[in-house]
């Protein structure tokens, strides 16, 4: 909650929209849905269990 209200959201606009609508808002502000993924090559595994 704190988190949507850090990026603008008000409370009464909790009254009004769904956790769904709330997280998707998140998202977009972050710009994480435009991110673009990739498989996992061999060495993306290796460094991520050598950590």
């Amino acid at each position: 909650m704190v988190g949507a209200i850090k990026r603008g959201l008000t409370l009464s606009d909790f009254e009004n929209l769904t956790i769904g609508m709330i997280i998707g808002y998140i998202t977009t502000y972050n710009g994480l849905d435009q991110e673009e993924s990739r498989e996992a090559t061999q060495e993306d595994i290796d460094a991520f269990y050598s950590r």
